[in-house]
């Protein structure tokens, strides 16, 4: 799948069915803690937690925008039962701290801070023990990877076990190692790679009710 940069996904939900029948033929099953990134991570991770019949759970993160260039990420910071996680990306750091400063830098993350803990508490029934676990976090792609190295932390922090990262897709040169992760499953890994939204017929924006009621239906799943 991933030698054909035009490759795309309907939509979340059938990325994340994908991604369960391949972590399922790797073993996975109902002793994994599933946590989707919010938002974009939920509908993802909601059918792959259900192909396994494991848990399912929400983590908080907030991407840490370059001032001017909001879409560019020179960090990130993740929230999970009252334990915070933080990784910056190194090269964007450094050029950000030479272009606008470290005041305007933190002024960046004391705002990101404001809207995790406000995102946190939010979906604070929804976050299950990792100590322990067997946990996947999964988003619906990485770009720079700083939401999710920031899981990778708050996770490892949390006492998790083993950590997989399970998404869609990722950039070629960005499916390796991560601290903290012992295994990264990408279905599409491109050597080309614009944006994750490129790689989904339907991107559209996630809304905390979506993600509300993904949340509620798997712990009542005949309802």
């Amino acid at each position: 799948m991933g030698r054909h940069a035009a490759v795309k996904f309907h939509d979340r939900a059938q990325a994340g069915a994908l991604l369960g029948e391949v972590l399922a033929a790797q073993g996975l099953g109902a002793d994994t803690v599933v946590l989707g990134l919010l938002r974009g991570g939920l509908p993802v991770a909601a059918p792959l937690a259900q192909r396994l019949g494991a848990e399912l759970g929400a983590l908080a993160v907030r991407k840490l925008g370059v001032p001017g260039h909001s879409e560019v990420a020179f960090g990130a910071i993740a929230s999970y039962r009252s334990v915070t996680g933080r990784y910056l990306v190194p090269s964007v750091h450094h050029h950000a701290q030479a272009s606008v400063g470290n005041t305007e830098l933190q002024a960046v993350e004391d705002r990101a801070a404001g809207e995790l803990e406000v995102l946190a508490a939010r979906f604070a029934d929804f976050a299950p023990s990792v100590a322990g676990r067997i946990v996947v976090l999964c988003d619906d792609g990485l770009a720079t990877g700083a939401t999710m190295h920031a899981s990778l932390d708050v996770v490892t922090r949390c006492g998790a076990g083993q950590v997989v990262v399970a998404v869609p897709v990722a950039p070629r040169d960005r499916v390796h190692a991560m601290e903290g992760a012992s295994a990264i499953i990408a279905l599409h890994s491109p050597r080309e790679f614009s944006a994750v939204g490129a790689h989904y017929e339907d991107f559209s924006q996630v809304e905390e009710e979506t993600v509300a009621a993904l949340l509620r239906d798997s712990r009542n799943p005949e309802a």
